[in-house]
This record gives C-alpha cells, sequence and structure tokens, in this order.
C-alpha cells in the first residue's frame, strides 16, 4: 500500500476466473475484473490493486455496478476492502473487518431546469467530514458546448465514412470529464485526468482505501 503520491490507472477487463486459490473472503465464484496500475508500469509488474467481483452477488438493476473487494497487488493479498450497492447510486466503502470507511453518492447530471455536472460526494467516517467532486470543468464544458455544432458535423462525417468504408471505428466525441475531489481546509486530495484517464492521488489527506475505491467506481459509472 503506497503512502507516498503517485498516479495510477483503472484497467478494466473481461472477467477473468481465479486459477488457485482465491484471497480471504472472497466467494467461491470471484473474477478479477479490473487492476489498478501506475500509468508506466510493465506488463510483468504487480498491480498496486486488484478488483474482485461476483456474478451472483450482482445488485439488481442497472443503475448500480457490480459489488467489488479491492485487495493488495500481491497475489498471496488479504482482503483490503469492499464495495457494496445500498441503493440506485449510492454505495458503502467497508474496510475487511466490515467496518464502514465511507458512504458515497453520485448526483447524476443533468440540463434542466438548469444545467448541472455529475457531482461526487464521499462521506467518510473517521474522522467525519466530506470529499466531494463534480465532473468536468465549468471552462472544458463552456468549450464543449460553444464548439458543439462543429464537432457533431465531424462526428456525423465520420460516421458516414465509417458506413462506406466499413471500418468500426468510435468517432464521438467524449464530454469533459476532469474530476477533482477535494476535501474542505486541505484541496484537492484525489486528481483525474480526462483525456490520459490516470488518477493524481495525494495519501496524506484521503486513506488509499477510499481513493482507490472512488476511482473504480468512476470508472464503472463512466463505463456503463
Amino acid at each position: 500500500m503506497s503512502d507516498v503520491p503517485h498516479s495510477f490507472q483503472v484497467a478494466v477487463r473481461n472477467p477473468v476466473p481465479v486459477n488457485g486459490p482465491l484471497p480471504t473472503r472472497l466467494p467461491a465464484d470471484a473474477a478479477l475484473v479490473a487492476t489498478l496500475r501506475r500509468p508506466s508500469a510493465r506488463p510483468e509488474e504487480a498491480p498496486l490493486a486488484r478488483v474482485y467481483a461476483s456474478p451472483t452477488a450482482q445488485h439488481a438493476g442497472e443503475q448500480n455496478p457490480l459489488p467489488a473487494r479491492l485487495h493488495l497487488g500481491s497475489s498471496d493479498g488479504g482482503s483490503w476492502c469492499s464495495v457494496h450497492p445500498v441503493a440506485p447510486d449510492v454505495y458503502d466503502i467497508q474496510a475487511a473487518d466490515g467496518a464502514i470507511l465511507a458512504r458515497v453518492t453520485r448526483r447524476a447530471a443533468r440540463l434542466l431546469p438548469w444545467p448541472r455536472r455529475v457531482r461526487w460526494s464521499a462521506r467518510l467516517t473517521g474522522p467525519p467530514r466530506s470529499v466531494t467532486a463534480r465532473v468536468g470543468t465549468w471552462y472544458a464544458w463552456l468549450a464543449y458546448v460553444a464548439t458543439a455544432p462543429v464537432w457533431i458535423l465531424l462526428a456525423l462525417c465520420g460516421m458516414a465514412y465509417s458506413f462506406f468504408d466499413g471500418t468500426a471505428d468510435d468517432h464521438t466525441f467524449r464530454s469533459p470529464s476532469r474530476t477533482r475531489w477535494r476535501a474542505p481546509g486541505t484541496g484537492t486530495v484525489l486528481d483525474r485526468r480526462g483525456i490520459s484517464k490516470t488518477y493524481r492521488f495525494a495519501p496524506r489527506h484521503l486513506d488509499v482505501r477510499i481513493a482507490y475505491a472512488l476511482a473504480v467506481l468512476q470508472t464503472w459509472e463512466q463505463g456503463r
């Protein structure tokens, strides 16, 4: 568990059956669904954390990702923390002993009656405080809206070209996704860069288990 500032990325993968003994306190059908790695890490290097999920424990409904458990990067690492959906867009982050580390809430974006961005909030239990984030900076959204006619036209041209050319390239333009998680009196504790999808993390101001769980939740939410 790294205690120095570092960058990492969440690599989501198709569920991979776990060969050999499972880490402790995991259901028998758990599969490896994601890893957290440093951006410059080589493929053979152990990840910072592994994310496991159980298909039979999937929460009903499409508003929640799979319940997941985060584990230390070593193959023999014990249970580190887990994420449990408790309501649509509400999750509990629990320590290995079941103690609640934080309750996370996601508020969806909307256009009317007034525009608002996706907003995340995490209520930490020890000591009690809140960490909040809005997806996309206001200036990135302003530029995104101002240039909408241009990129919509480019996207339509790209789709028409793909239709005749037979390629399956994704010509959509992603909305701004830069996300800064902030704590009162501390400032930014977790920063997600939208283009590179890289998180910059300062462990001195936020529990590493909570930071990694927030990154996994946001990655799943944006991929659904």
